[in-house]
């Protein structure tokens, strides 16, 4: 599962310092959506807002509710960023947007306490053009459109929510996304991993695994590698790896865990995928990106076990709607043999 505190071109010629970005609200159902609303980019929200300790971590910068249930939210990519690595605007970095503005929508607009604790039980993204995730002379402007489906008890508080949403990268569509959410109070958060818990960055109950080389998974720095090198066993369309854990990495753990947070483990499957994706048919490991991923966390990760990365490699398809080849990649995470998390991506080949 997800961190306790967490859940989920062109480039056009910048606007005045002093003026904040116009952009749509997005599609009204029911027509209950207003007309265009306008987002700040001047200064990114409260960091208990979106439950980051760092202020460097924060990227989420406004949001506007647009309907009983729907949320404008705007945020900023920034080009340089620890995680942040290529050409492309990085997956994870994306992937941590969507889960501040989902946090950002439920404390301001849902009504939920900043003392609660956000599971997040599922979460999938597809990438709709990798052009507008092209890395610019300036930082990107981010919309994410969301429209949410609270559950709610008899008193009328939220207790989790799924939602739908699309991403547009300075104005053009980039991503399309999906997921949901449980919502607890500390105090029922803690019974529930009372059990479980561990000393403060238990990680030196592991072995300490050698994460692969940088080159292997499509990385540049050896500090964002988060597995061991793949290795093929009988089936050559299936490698395996160890998940590898720092707990001192500034962005996976922008603050001390119980488990290993699921964009950790959604970029150590992206890993895997593109190393076995690249060794199985011979392509180039920083030619390949994520085209879409579909994950479910069944359970919790715990960070006092080892855990065992698995992947199966389809073969290479064209994909018409990114113009380009894509490969299907099935990935689970095992602990005791057991799935915590499974994932299902698909790389593409971008450039």
């Amino acid at each position: 599962m997800s961190a306790p505190t967490s859940v989920p071109g062109s480039i056009p010629a910048p606007p005045p310092a002093t003026a904040p970005t116009g952009v749509a609200a997005g599609r009204a159902a029911a027509g209950e959506r207003s007309a265009p609303v306008e987002l700040s980019y001047d200064s990114t929200v409260p960091r208990s807002l979106v439950h980051r300790l760092a202020v460097a971590e924060v990227f989420v910068t406004d949001s506007v509710q647009s309907g009983e249930d729907s949320f404008v939210v705007a945020a900023q990519l920034p080009r340089g960023h620890v995680i942040g690595e290529g050409a492309l605007y990085d997956f994870t970095l994306l992937l941590e947007v969507v889960r501040q503005a989902g946090v950002l929508a439920a404390h301001r607009h849902l009504g939920v306490p900043l003392a609660s604790a956000f599971i997040l039980r599922d979460l999938s993204l597809r990438t709709t053009g990798f052009e507008p995730l092209r890395i610019g002379s300036r930082p990107a402007d981010v919309v994410l459109s969301l429209d949410a489906r609270p559950r709610r008890n008899r008193a009328g508080r939220v207790q989790g929510f799924s939602f739908t949403g699309e991403i547009q990268v300075d104005g053009e569509p980039a991503m399309l996304g999906q997921g949901g959410l449980l919502i607890l109070s500390k105090a029922a958060y803690r019974v529930l991993r009372s059990k479980r818990l561990v000393p403060d960055h238990p990680g030196f109950l592991l072995p300490r695994f050698t994460a692969a080389d940088p080159s292997a998974v499509g990385r540049r720095n050896a500090r964002n590698v988060f597995i061991t090198d793949p290795v093929s066993e009988s089936d050559h369309s299936e490698f395996f790896a160890q998940l590898v854990v720092d707990t001192s990495h500034p962005h996976m753990f922008d603050h001390p865990l119980d488990h290993v947070p699921g964009h950790l483990q959604m970029e150590a499957a992206r890993q895997l995928a593109v190393a076995s994706v690249a060794r199985l048919h011979g392509l180039d490991p920083y030619t390949l990106a994520v085209a879409s991923i579909v994950t479910s966390f069944t359970d919790y990760t715990e960070l006092d076990r080892i855990t065992r990365l698995r992947a199966t490699v389809d073969g290479i398809r064209w994909d018409d709607r990114l113009r380009t080849f894509t490969v299907p990649v099935a990935v689970e995470a095992l602990q005791e043999g057991r799935t915590t998390t499974a994932l299902r991506l698909e790389v593409a080949q971008w450039s």
